[in-house]
């Protein structure tokens, strides 16, 4: 069978077009690094590219929502440990005051830093963060993991009976009335301290447990963004070395077609004659 020029050109331009565009795709490939420039260049990894990026979106969510609930426990911690120095100290001073021994000027000097005391203890209860009780009122909420949510827990049915506390630790040592120091309400008073001691500790220590949980959901959301980092660069990334080879052998092969098609096509006499 005849094989005409026009048929054996038709033909090299065919193999050239194929060759030049393994090698736009590679040289792509080589100055950006990246395996898929276009969807259109391999339709399940873009799929895939683009589901890990929404994973990797959400656990950057959870992880900016645990740095938010963290900041939160964190300043709940701090002002809970504060309040547990204010109760001691008022303990320490209902100790020295609960004594016979102590003089009434005494007393009354207690009394009056106990005062100074109940007054620190309502401004700790009353702290803000952000514009928000911290340790009162509505506590915000936050989405750490798929199916967590942590929060805090509302104190606000503290301060009532902790101020009452400390009225009656002060009437003990220096009845407003003016009679005798009250040792009795001061004992029971002294009692009701050791309670609200054991009740901040037991707080601080759920607190605590709940900053705890946070750190092992973050360490988890790191290494869960490690994994898809790897994952997508799998993906997406290409190994250098190995386009560079293949660059290196499409460059070879396309000089190679040139040359072949300049030594099929030789010119003609007809060519000379137009």
């Amino acid at each position: 069978m005849r094989v005409t020029d026009l048929s054996i050109e038709r033909n090299f331009l065919y193999n050239i077009f194929k060759v030049e565009k393994r090698l736009a795709r590679l040289q792509d490939q080589a100055s950006s690094g990246k395996a898929i420039i276009r969807p259109q260049d391999d339709p399940i990894g873009a799929g895939r590219s683009i589901y890990l990026r929404h994973d990797m979106a959400v656990s950057s969510q959870y992880q900016r929502n645990m740095d938010k609930a963290k900041n939160w426990m964190e300043q709940t911690e701090s002002a809970l440990s504060h309040l547990t120095n204010v109760i001691a100290r008022a303990r320490e001073l209902a100790l020295y005051g609960v004594t016979g021994t102590t003089p009434p000027d005494a007393k009354a000097a207690i009394a009056a830093e106990i005062r100074q005391l109940q007054a620190e203890a309502e401004s700790i209860m009353n702290t803000t963060v952000d514009d928000r009780k911290l340790l009162t009122g509505t506590m915000p909420e936050w989405r750490v993991a798929r199916d967590v949510m942590i929060t805090t827990d509302d104190l606000g049915d503290w301060w009532g009976d902790m101020e009452a506390t400390f009225v009656q630790l002060t009437e003990g040592l220096c009845p407003s009335d003016g009679s005798e120091p009250d040792e009795a309400a001061i004992q029971d008073a002294l009692g009701r301290l050791d309670q609200w001691l054991d009740k901040i500790l037991s707080a601080r220590a759920e607190n605590g447990a709940r900053l705890r949980r946070l750190d092992i959901l973050s360490e988890k959301a790191m290494n869960m963004d490690i994994e898809h980092q790897r994952l997508l660069s799998n993906v997406e990334e290409v190994d250098l070395v190995e386009v560079i080879v293949k660059l290196k052998s499409q460059e070879a092969a396309y000089q190679a077609a040139l040359a072949a098609g300049a030594r099929l096509i030789q010119p003609s006499l007809l060519d000379h004659l137009r």
